[in-house]
């Protein structure tokens, strides 16, 4: 599967908290394969999954912190729940960086 990840842009979301913007090029019903995928490169386990017409926002573990895993009208982010998770942003991301550039 192609893999894109060619944003891995790091924002403050309104609660303070941590997203990293990972792509804009997957469409909707590819959230699923491409969500996994993205989890066997970070070591993270699903949760909870919300798959509905109108949203896909997953609850993810990495590293024992939780994450949602969103897929929305901006595309895929990888959004912290706490501020635990804010700070493994940055090891999360430069995982993603190292796998883009193989």
């Amino acid at each position: 599967m192609d893999l894109p990840l060619e944003l891995l842009v790091v924002q403050e979301m309104a609660s303070g908290e941590t997203s990293l913007l990972l792509t804009d090029r997957v469409p909707w019903e590819s959230f699923p394969g491409y969500a996994e995928a993205v989890l066997r490169l970070v070591g993270g386990s699903v949760v909870q999954r919300v798959d509905s017409p109108v949203e896909r926002i997953w609850t993810v573990r990495i590293e024992d912190q939780l994450f949602w895993l969103a897929h929305d009208q901006v595309g895929v982010s990888l959004d912290s729940k706490t501020r635990e998770s804010s700070l493994l942003i940055p090891s999360i991301r430069e995982t993603l960086l190292a796998f883009r550039s193989v």
